[in-house]
């Protein structure tokens, strides 16, 4: 019961909150997508494991 009443207090303030941080129509929010996407696209670059052959394997 404590759950459901935190979640209804919490969530639409949270949603009202990013409204107001963000607007719809928003050069900033644009510009935090591409940041976050590029970080993602780097992360993802950086954390792939090196493909490494058998020994003595040769393609």
């Amino acid at each position: 019961m404590a759950i459901a009443v935190a979640a209804a207090i919490v969530a639409p303030a949270a949603l009202g909150l990013a409204q107001i941080l963000l607007p719809e129509e928003s050069a900033h929010r644009r510009d935090l997508w591409l940041a976050l996407l590029r970080h993602r696209e780097r992360r993802e670059l950086s954390h792939q494991p090196q493909r490494r052959g058998k020994a003595g394997d040769r393609r």
